[in-house]
């Protein structure tokens, strides 16, 4: 398959984008770009004939998955360090980040993530991002996905799992490279991102019949169900903590993302503000993610704090002390679909988001708004620049104008 008729069909199988999405190289003469699968006979489970049957097997569940596309076992040293790999010809001659930004904005603009709940579409895309490259840890309950490729995409690769295909944040760490052992005494090993495997086996399941057996021999489980041609576990599921969800989640993005800590004060006020409770499952995905940025980072308008003080622009919320902000989406993707991604949002003043309203103000007065918040946040210009795939500043400007909703 040529590279554009993979970003241009509209058809292409939730698995095989989250195969992508979760693992890609290029071949040395970039002619061509892959993901794959590759694994030996484990060490905690040795069945070599096991190994060897299961890649077969599991080329036909692919390609059963996948069609009318196929997978393939590997027949050339061009693709290195691979058992089953599909390709795709390099026709318009992308980079690597040329082709995750146009791979990025081809999955914010898919139907099935904003889907709600853990949909089937959502499991195919979470099990084509995890299967093809995860190890099993059995000492740790977990599935692990080292940090190889494309590392500067990888923070947005998780956030994607987590903000749009409903992965709790409590079934999700990372393991960074720094707190390990080996780094301390010079191995630098990849940072790894992890997932609770009792979880994935109960919500996610298997596809991979070697994957099966190491985990029916290694963990505990009450019952064994398949569902066409994935396998499930009923097995015992990681303790949900509402405090431990939300913390993990809120310290996310203001530590990682927003590079400040919350007060106490802020963080209780945060809480009650976002109306957390008991059953993770109904946090509201969207809403979590723009409060984020309206309660988690500093009071001042990104457009024109320049230009105005805040208190001839906005009034004070009775319930936080705060001055009141609004959450503009910079990049819109359609009238019923919001990019809450916090790098497309840009907390401003009642009176800049009403500005930024399509046709409420003439072309350059808008142009003027967005190349001040380009100015003001760093974050939102690289983003708007990855989701068009654009480098020229005044085109990327225009492009977001031309997205006004």
């Amino acid at each position: 398959m040529k590279v554009s008729e993979f970003l241009e069909n509209q058809k292409i199988p939730a698995f095989l984008l989250g195969a992508f999405y979760g693992r890609f190289q290029f071949t040395k003469d970039y002619k061509y770009i892959y993901t794959y699968s590759s694994y030996k006979n484990s060490v905690l489970y040795r069945n070599s004939r096991l190994c060897i049957q299961s890649k077969k097997d599991y080329l036909n569940q692919l390609n059963e998955i996948c069609q009318p596309y196929s997978f393939w076992s590997k027949s050339s040293s061009g693709f290195p360090r691979t058992d089953i790999v599909f390709s795709l010809r390099n026709d318009l001659n992308l980079t690597k980040e040329q082709f995750f930004n146009r791979l990025n904005t081809k999955i914010y603009n898919t139907d099935f993530i904003y889907e709600e709940k853990l949909s089937e579409n959502k499991k195919s895309f979470i099990r084509g991002f995890c299967e093809l490259r995860a190890s099993i840890d059995r000492n740790r309950k977990l599935l692990t996905m080292d940090y190889v490729y494309n590392n500067t995409q990888e923070t947005k690769r998780v956030r994607l799992l987590i903000d749009y295909l409903d992965v709790p944040v409590n079934v999700a760490n990372y393991n960074f490279r720094e707190f390990q052992n080996d780094y301390i005494n010079g191995i630098k090993r990849e940072t790894q991102f992890r997932i609770n495997i009792m979880w994935y086996a109960n919500y996610i399941g298997f596809i991979n019949t070697y994957k099966i057996e190491v985990f029916k021999n290694n963990f505990d489980f009450t019952e064994i169900y398949k569902v066409k041609d994935v396998t499930y576990f009923k097995c015992e599921l990681p303790i949900n903590s509402e405090n431990t969800n939300f913390e993990n989640r809120l310290a996310y993005y203001t530590n990682n993302v927003f590079g400040k800590k919350l007060t106490k004060l802020d963080l209780d006020k945060f809480k009650k503000l976002i109306g957390a409770n008991n059953d993770s499952q109904d946090f509201r995905r969207n809403f979590n993610i723009v409060n984020a940025v309206r309660y988690g980072t500093d009071d001042f308008c990104v457009c024109c704090c320049d230009d105005y003080n805040i208190k001839n622009r906005s009034f004070m919320e009775r319930n936080t002390g705060r001055f009141h902000f609004e959450i503009h989406h910079m990049i819109s993707v359609g009238k019923t679909k919001e990019l809450d991604d916090v790098d497309n949002l840009a907390k401003i003043c009642p009176s800049c988001h009403a500005t930024l309203k399509r046709g409420s103000a003439n072309e350059l007065t808008q142009k003027e708004c967005i190349r001040k918040i380009f100015k003001h946040k760093a974050n939102i210009l690289e983003f708007c620049k990855s989701y068009f795939d654009e480098q020229d500043y005044e085109t990327v400007v225009d492009l977001v104008w031309k997205a006004l909703k």
